[in-house]
Parts: structure tokens; C-alpha cells; sequence
């Protein structure tokens, strides 16, 4: 009985429809994920890497958009006849068909997250779309666009934890995407929110964009033209807590994110989210968390390994030609 029982649970593992994930030998840290557009959420590949300097990716085309969302690090793309330089929060999108490539070999180690999708599934979910995305659409440069790392994020959470109903968190993930890129095409279309006073809405993005650096609260201040304690006490009212503490959380949420879905080291993922040591986060991480980074990421693979229709991605890797 014991074995019949164990036999199912393997079946059932079995079934679900998870991407395939490898790890490319040439990077410091990261991921590649075949997902070929599961459960129809338009999805055919996604990825977040951390390459190292004289990286470089040759020609290749794709049969729907592709985007690359520049993280750290700046690189240059020869597409459409032109050369872009994509500096850090700046995202590329590539139409389907269109042969793009680096234009040259990175100048040094760049973090960036891409995926490949298809804008017009998402206009049969979310009503209004189609008109944004029906009609012929040359490549698209956007700078500033660090308000998609959020979606990004949510994505490459989908794609490698293996949760349950992953078909249906992929494609919310993949419309989430969709949605912010129409937006950002539509800037006109742009209202503040009301009741936030403006300089408080102004440094909660600059928070959310670059939570990765220092922001000492003058700076802040000088940025949104207020005095440093009148900033402070506006921003406290509006979200309760000041904006350091907001820094903080942000920083501790991304965290969250890179122990659940990459293999950097907590040191690694310190750095990356702005800490000044692995013991500042491990520190800070506990304070606000109750564990550890390691106990997080320690856990979070426990969980998903006890769940039967769960599966943790298998990290393999490529070698290089």
C-alpha cells in the first residue's frame, strides 16, 4: 500500500509541466529557462544573469518580442541597423524576426533579466492592449524603466520556484509585464495618484528605482526641493514608517527574492541589494525576518521539496562550445 501510494505522489511530480532551467557555464550566476509558452501564458523563455566582464551574446532573432531589462552594468546592441547602449534600469525590446546582438564584448560584469513573449496573448486577458500591440512596432529603447523590475522579478519568481498553479502565475506575471510596457508607451496617459503629495510620491520612486544605493535623507531632500525633517515626517504619515526604513524593505525584499530564485551567495546577494556586507544583511535580514538569510533560503527549499505537486528547478550545466 505504502509503495502504491508513493508511486502516485511520483506520478503526480511527474505530470506538472515545469521550464527547463540550465545554468550557462560562461556566467558568474544565473539562469536560463525554456518555458515554451506554458499553459498558454505566452511565455517562451526567460532568464536574470550575472555575467562577467568580455561576456557576449552573437546574433540570433526570436519569433516574438523579446525584452532585456538592464539591471548593472552598461552593454551595447547592434539591432535594426543602429547601435543602443543600455545603461543600468534602461530595457530593450526586440520585435519578433529582428536579428539583434551585443555590439561588443561587456566592459565589465553586468546583472540583467530578459523574457520572451508575446504582448498580443495578454490582449484576449486584459481588455484594451490589442490597439497597443496589433500594429507594426519597431524596437524600443526606454530608459529610466526600472519600474518593470518589480513584474521582472514576480517572472523569474514563476519560472524557478515551481509553485503550484505555475501555468496560471506565469500568466499573470506575463500580463503584469505587458500591462506596465503599455503604460510606459503611453506616458501621456499618466495620472498621479491622489492624496500623496508630490514630493513624497517623487521619493518613493526614487526609493523603489535605486533602493540598491546609499540615499542619506538631505540628499532626498535636495532632490524633491523640502527640508529634510518636512520630507521625513510627510513620508512617515503617508506610509508609516520614514524613508530609510522603507530603503530597508525594499532591499530586504529583493533579497527575499534572489535567496529563492538564484544561486548567488548571501554575500553576492548583500552587495547586490546595496548592504555593505553579507553580515550587514544577515543582520538586518533577522531583524526584520526572525531568521537568518541562509535559514530563509534553507527553508524555502525545504517547502518546496515537501509540496507533491511542487518542484524545485534541477540546475544543470552547459557546457560551452
Amino acid at each position: 500500500m505504502a509503495y502504491e501510494v508513493l508511486s502516485e505522489v511520483q506520478k503526480v511530480v511527474q505530470d506538472v509541466q515545469v521550464p527547463q532551467i540550465a545554468r550557462p557555464a560562461s556566467l558568474r550566476a544565473g539562469f536560463a529557462a525554456q518555458v515554451d509558452d506554458l499553459d498558454g501564458s505566452g511565455l517562451l523563455h526567460a532568464g536574470e544573469q550575472w555575467a562577467p566582464r568580455r561576456f557576449m551574446i552573437a546574433e540570433h532573432a526570436h519569433p516574438t518580442w523579446e525584452f532585456y531589462l538592464q539591471l548593472h552594468g552598461l552593454t551595447r546592441w547592434r539591432a535594426d541597423r543602429q547601435l543602443w547602449t543600455v545603461r543600468p534600469g534602461d530595457l530593450l525590446g526586440v520585435p519578433p524576426g529582428m536579428v539583434h546582438c551585443m555590439a561588443e564584448e561587456s566592459a565589465a560584469s553586468i546583472h540583467f533579466m530578459y523574457a520572451a513573449l508575446d504582448p498580443l496573448r495578454s490582449r484576449t486577458r486584459l481588455a484594451g492592449l490589442d490597439d497597443a500591440w496589433s500594429g507594426p512596432t519597431g524596437l524600443i529603447h526606454l530608459p529610466g524603466a526600472s519600474r518593470l523590475v518589480d513584474p521582472f522579478a514576480q517572472l523569474i519568481d514563476e519560472v524557478t520556484t515551481g509553485q503550484e498553479f505555475s501555468g496560471a502565475g506565469l500568466t499573470l506575471a506575463v500580463d503584469r509585464i505587458a500591462l506596465e510596457l503599455t503604460r510606459m508607451l503611453r506616458p501621456t496617459r499618466r495620472s498621479r495618484a491622489l492624496a500623496i503629495h508630490p514630493a513624497v510620491q517623487q521619493t518613493q520612486m526614487i526609493l523603489d528605482r535605486d533602493f540598491d544605493r546609499s540615499w542619506p535623507l538631505k540628499e532626498l531632500a535636495d532632490r524633491v526641493a523640502l527640508a529634510p525633517n518636512y520630507l521625513a515626517g510627510l513620508f512617515s504619515a503617508e506610509f508609516g514608517r520614514g524613508p530609510h526604513e522603507y530603503q530597508t524593505e525594499r532591499r530586504i525584499a529583493r533579497a527575499k527574492q534572489l535567496l529563492a530564485t538564484s544561486d548567488l551567495t548571501v554575500t553576492a546577494i548583500a552587495l547586490e541589494v546595496g548592504f555593505s556586507s553579507g553580515q550587514h544583511l544577515s543582520r538586518t535580514f533577522r531583524q526584520l525576518t526572525g531568521v537568518t538569510p541562509s535559514a530563509y533560503r534553507r527553508d524555502e527549499g525545504a517547502r518546496r521539496v515537501r509540496e507533491p505537486t511542487r518542484r524545485a528547478p534541477e540546475w544543470s550545466v552547459i557546457k560551452r562550445s
